[in-house]
């Protein structure tokens, strides 16, 4: 009998297809294995399958995911062109309509920021403290968001607690600025000037570690020759 070409097809009875454990006969497994293989097979059959599917939904919902967050992103510039009760209408249904993705998040600030453009300074306190309510202190939107509610509160004359909030500026790396101008803005306009003056000299110092703060600097030296002659 001639010897078998490891080229020439095994055959396979079409009835040991389906047994996994037959396959593996023809590529010389330890019968162990085998054995453990015809023992389990349905089993394997079934998480195979499971997998098989687990893998195809994750694709699925992979594409959707990538799909919602392009369409919320288009959304979210188209009613940034806008103007008026257009824009607002528009950045509610991207706030709603994609909730969760950054888009409905920056959304809301956009309606917070037009309250603020429109004067309706309570409605906009109230919609930068809900988003803020939502986010976590790591968050890069959460001191954005938090200059916010102190401009509401300043343009609404809380002092007590817009002070507040620009003393959180203060300590949030990048926003110092804000938060030192705006103490210093709000110590001045209820006839603090000491602690007015205070205040513009620390954001003076601040200023002084950057090169590209001139304009700045030349505000800020106007307004310290101003209100020390006021002393």
């Amino acid at each position: 009998m001639a010897e078998q070409d490891v080229f020439n097809k095994i055959h396979v009875d079409e009835r040991d297809k389906a047994d996994l454990g037959g396959v593996l006969d023809q590529l010389n497994l330890p019968p162990v294995f085998i054995e453990f293989v015809r023992r389990n097979q349905r089993t394997i059959y079934i998480v195979l399958g499971l997998l098989a599917i687990a893998v195809v939904t994750w694709a699925l919902y992979g594409s959707y995911v990538e799909n919602r967050l392009a369409e919320s992103s288009n959304a979210l510039m188209a009613a940034e062109k806008l103007e008026g009760a257009d824009k607002v209408a528009a950045l509610e249904k991207v706030a709603t309509g994609f909730s969760g993705t950054d888009s409905a998040l920056w959304a809301r600030v956009g309606l917070a920021r037009h309250s603020i453009e429109n004067q309706e300074y309570q409605k906009a306190l109230l919609q930068y403290t809900e988003i803020r309510d939502s986010l976590k202190k790591s968050s890069p939107m959460y001191p954005l968001v938090t200059f916010g509610i102190a401009q509401a509160q300043e343009f609404l004359d809380n002092f007590p607690a817009a002070l507040q909030e620009y003393a959180l500026l203060k300590n949030t790396p990048g926003y110092e600025n804000m938060g030192y101008s705006g103490t210093a803005r709000l110590h001045e306009r209820q006839g603090n000037i000491e602690a007015a003056v205070n205040e513009y000299e620390q954001y003076l110092a601040i200023l002084d570690e950057s090169r590209s703060s001139a304009p700045e600097k030349a505000f800020i030296d106007e307004k310290l020759n101003r209100l020390m002659a006021e002393l």
